[in-house]
């Protein structure tokens, strides 16, 4: 009954928020950059105030305490630190550097207020150093996936979906199932064709808050008993996605001597939408392709899987998406070498 009045209430609190914003956001200047080499596939402007509504929510229900459900200092400290950090990015766009100096910035805030870490038995330092490194690649992947309408809202309302099988004793337990409305909410206006951007202010908090959930799960009752080689393999099947996404974007731009710190139309969204599928049905695929997953995870922790069953399901995401790219890597290379003058359409990255 309270789970279900906090989502309710989060949800038309965002819907509500984001009208508002609309209506002020092009006075205020709260637009998307329009950059030439960005990541977004839609390089229209667009306000990206998506964010801040999701800012108020975890402060408002950190606030109202449903059910007395204390929000821990840890979690506060770092999404305070993760929105700013992104809302800096937004205004001046940093560096790939400056970005990444505040999402260590907010980790480590996390872990010194308390936050629960990937813990090694008895290698605390490596404990703490596993745990930022996690931070980071969170943040970095939400923050990747957001370049196309609808998918990172999505795919982080289905991964926060599996917190009412693997955290219901969780402090945060509320403010999960708070943000899973807000992003219901969000993608009224965000699925194709949007009418706003969650921008960093908005990636980079979520990115937090689902690594912070990650952290929980390591540390959940229910899997107490796994060792930590089980408990990343569980990690990175409901991340599947995410990694597998940032994998083969990162390895395809070393391979051709780009760096892969630097936004590009070359992501797995922007390949699905190349090889003909229209953005709304991409950002179904994925939405569909991550509740699957996310089902699956949970499934598979409340039994004594072996370890290969996880193993041979990451493989198989990472080897169908690393299929989608090289296969339109091999396209556009079939094109180009039929015609001299057609540029790459990744040229644009």
């Amino acid at each position: 009954m309270v789970t279900g009045l906090v989502i309710a209430i989060s949800f038309f609190s965002v819907w509500v928020w984001n009208e508002i914003f609309l209506r002020f956001a092009r006075r205020l200047g709260a637009l998307s950059q329009g950059i030439p080499n960005q990541r977004r596939w839609d390089s229209r402007k667009k306000p990206i105030i998506g964010g801040i509504a999701f800012f108020i929510i975890c402060l408002g229900i950190a606030a109202w305490r449903p059910m007395d459900a204390q929000v821990s200092r840890a979690l506060i400290a770092g999404s305070i630190i993760a929105f700013l950090a992104g809302l800096a990015d937004d205004a001046y766009v940093s560096v790939p550097y400056v970005k990444l100096l505040g999402q260590l910035s907010a980790a480590g805030a996390g872990i010194i207020f308390g936050g629960p870490l990937l813990t090694l038995p008895q290698m605390p330092m490596l404990s703490v150093l596993f745990t930022l490194f996690w931070y980071v690649a969170v943040m970095n992947a939400i923050n990747m996936m957001d370049n196309m309408d609808g998918i990172a809202g999505s795919i982080a309302a289905a991964l926060l979906i599996s917190t009412f099988g693997l955290l219901q004793s969780s402090p945060h337990y509320f403010l999960y199932a708070g943000m899973i409305g807000a992003l219901s909410a969000f993608l009224l206006h965000n699925f194709y064709p949007s009418r706003l951007y969650m921008g960093d202010n908005g990636s980079q908090l979520l990115g937090y808050l689902l690594a912070y959930w990650g952290t929980e799960i390591w540390q959940a009752p229910t899997l107490n008993t796994l060792s930590p080689w089980t408990k990343t393999l569980i990690l990175v099947t409901l991340f599947a996605i995410l990694a597998g996404d940032t994998f083969w974007v990162s390895l395809v731009r070393l391979w051709s001597g780009r760096s892969p710190f630097h936004g590009g139309t070359d992501h797995l969204t922007h390949r699905l939408a190349q090889m003909g599928m229209p953005p709304r049905k991409v950002a179904f695929l994925l939405l569909t392709g991550q509740l699957l997953l996310s089902g699956v995870s949970l499934l598979l922790t409340n039994f004594e899987i072996s370890d290969w069953v996880f193993i041979l399901l990451i493989s198989a995401i990472g080897v169908s998406i690393g299929t989608i790219h090289l296969h339109y890597l091999y396209q556009s290379k079939q094109k180009t070498d039929g015609n001299p003058l057609l540029v790459k359409s990744d040229l644009r990255t």
